[in-house]
């Protein structure tokens, strides 16, 4: 039985197809799947092809991370485009927090890098959504005659944002069952409108 022609590709080439196999597994399998072994025979190419392009399994992880923080980046930038200058629509960035942490596995894969031992510089990703919400907060604080709300009120309820998204990602079943002992009636989702209304609420009234 003969083997499969491995394919020729150029160096940014079997960079994006190693990521694009990457991602597949950890959507299928989650982080223990994201393995070079796995991701060389998915692709039909040797181990070292993809130590070549990223090094360990660790600089691979956190590279495909840093992709999926980057298009979770652009859809951000891509809807609050479209917002009026008060406005401030927190149930769409809830949901895009969602597609990314939950969906795409970008909260396991952040705590499987934690576990391991790496520590990612701040990178600042959320700062223009930041900067977005406020200034509309301002705005908004401007027709009402109200004072102006700090810029750390607006970077805590963003960061809270993010983190309740993650933190339902990473283990939702054990926080609802850490507040009760029958936990079967509280729904992760709605834990999650909760917190929205919340943020919501604070960023509307400063």
């Amino acid at each position: 039985m003969s083997m499969a022609k491995r394919q020729r590709r150029t160096p940014e080439a079997a960079k994006f197809a190693i990521l694009d196999a990457a991602e597949r597994r950890l959507h299928d399998d989650g982080p223990e799947g994201v393995r070079i072994q796995r991701i060389a025979t998915d692709l039909n190419i040797t181990d070292a092809a993809v130590h070549y392009h990223f090094g360990t399994r660790e600089a691979l992880m956190d590279a495909l991370l840093r992709r999926i923080g980057r298009r979770l980046v652009d859809d951000i930038e891509s809807t609050i485009q479209k917002w009026a200058p008060d406005q401030i629509d927190v149930a769409a960035l809830g949901r895009l927090f969602q597609r990314t942490y939950a969906d795409e596995r970008a909260a396991k894969l952040a705590l499987w890098l934690s576990v391991a031992g790496h520590r990612p510089k701040g990178s600042g990703m959320l700062k223009p959504l930041v900067e977005r919400v406020h200034r509309a907060r301002l705005e908004s604080a401007r027709k009402a005659k109200r004072t102006a709300p700090r810029i750390s009120s607006t970077q805590f309820s963003i960061a809270l944002l993010s983190a309740a998204h993650m933190l339902a990602a990473m283990s939702g079943e054990a926080l609802m069952a850490s507040v009760s002992e029958d936990p079967a009636g509280l729904d992760q989702r709605d834990f999650l409108d909760f917190a929205v209304k919340l943020i919501a609420r604070h960023l509307a009234e400063g």
